[in-house]
């Protein structure tokens, strides 16, 4: 399966995520603000990212940015989560918006979408 890194700085959202995603057969990574999720994102090179706009030291909106402009994950899904307004996904480099509360069934389908490409 592929593997995942889950970016939130709400230790409950990434446990939540992390059961949900390793019951699909994801492997997944977590980081819990946008510099350790960038950090991680190169060093590993995970097949999708599910981030947080709202979080210390680097944003979600941030983090989609510089992943777009890595050399190394110039590709990578990214998949924005929050409970405000999702931010215009193309200008950032995101591929999808999650509203919080997200429905895990939707987190699924979501995940399963653009992994298949």
């Amino acid at each position: 399966m592929a593997t995942i890194l889950v970016a939130d700085d709400e230790s409950p959202i990434v446990a939540l995520l992390r059961d949900l995603l390793e019951s699909e057969g994801h492997t997944v990574l977590a980081a819990h603000n946008g510099q350790e999720a960038l950090a991680l994102a190169r060093g590993e090179h995970p097949d999708l990212v599910l981030s947080d706009v709202m979080m210390p030291l680097l944003d979600g909106v941030q983090l989609a940015r510089m992943l777009r402009e890595e050399p190394v994950t110039p590709g990578l899904v990214v998949i924005l989560m929050s409970a405000a307004q999702p931010p215009d996904l193309q200008a950032v480099g995101a591929a999808a918006f999650l509203a919080k509360p997200f429905d895990l069934d939707a987190v699924n389908r979501l995940v399963a979408r653009h992994l298949a490409g």
